[in-house]
């Protein structure tokens, strides 16, 4: 008598059910019964457990499906949350700046006076990357016109090329230009709205530089000085930020909300 210990052996052809099958190969461990596994008997679990191709091409589908609805969508959010952080710091950038020139010279109706001593001042504490003053090369150059608008209206000014404005960029990239004195007095303190005549000057910046999408409360932010600091311009009007509207009031809404709610 033989003893097979955990070996394959052949298995002469055999009658199940009345029918002939093929050669299979017999495992024969100690102390187990002997099965015999033939080819056949493969083939059919293979197909209890396999995937159609239609069934295959339909969950193909159905991934490309959702993964075209929640792809965007996420993409959008993280860059809205990039714009956030970019402006906050633009902000934070600008406020320190601004409060150091107070400390100096004090309230800003007194340093503001033109806009050579503004840039001037400025320029002294902020870490600039180039410094254009208004000569080109520090804004944004749109070869198919200006910025666009949240309501997708069209601005005419290239403010790359603007004179009478002064331009630099700061060593993180963002583009930022000290535009005309509106006020040197800066007599109502509660208007913050960049078209207000009681502000004392505008400070333009795009937080993303040359990139796009070049559009107004999107990249291309409004900040105001007043006598005793640097806003974001829209803090005294709501309503004014939305996707109806021009785009320059949207930096106060946008740190308020610390979200692009529009």
């Amino acid at each position: 008598m033989f003893n097979f210990k955990n070996k394959l052996v052949p298995t002469p052809p055999h009658k199940n059910n009345g029918l002939e099958s093929s050669v299979g190969w017999t495992y024969l461990p100690n102390n187990f019964k002997k099965t015999t596994l033939t080819p056949d008997l493969y083939q059919r679990r293979g197909n209890m457990f396999a995937f159609t191709l239609a069934e295959v091409l339909i969950t193909l589908v159905i991934i490309g499906v959702i993964a075209a609805i929640t792809i965007p969508s996420l993409i959008n959010k993280t860059n809205n949350q990039e714009t956030v952080s970019r402006l906050k710091k633009a902000y934070s950038t600008l406020a320190q700046a601004t409060n150091l020139i107070i400390a100096e010279e004090g309230p800003a109706n007194n340093w503001i006076t033109t806009i050579d001593n503004v840039y001037n001042l400025y320029k002294k504490h902020l870490n600039n990357a180039k410094e254009c003053s208004a000569s080109t090369g520090c804004f944004s150059q749109l070869v198919d016109g200006g910025y666009y608008a949240l309501n997708n209206e069209r601005d005419t000014n290239n403010w790359n090329e603007n004179t009478g404005f002064r331009k630099l960029v700061l060593a993180d990239g963002v583009q930022v230009m000290f535009t005309d004195i509106r006020q040197p007095l800066c007599v109502n303190e509660n208007l913050y709205n960049m078209g207000s005549s009681d502000v004392c000057e505008r400070i333009f910046v795009d937080i993303n530089g040359e990139k796009k999408p070049n559009v107004y409360g999107r990249d291309l932010f409004v900040f105001v000085i007043k006598k005793n600091g640097l806003y974001p311009a829209g803090c005294d009007v709501d309503g004014l930020c939305n996707k109806n509207e021009f785009g320059t009031a949207c930096a106060c809404k946008v740190l308020r909300e610390g979200a692009m709610n529009y």
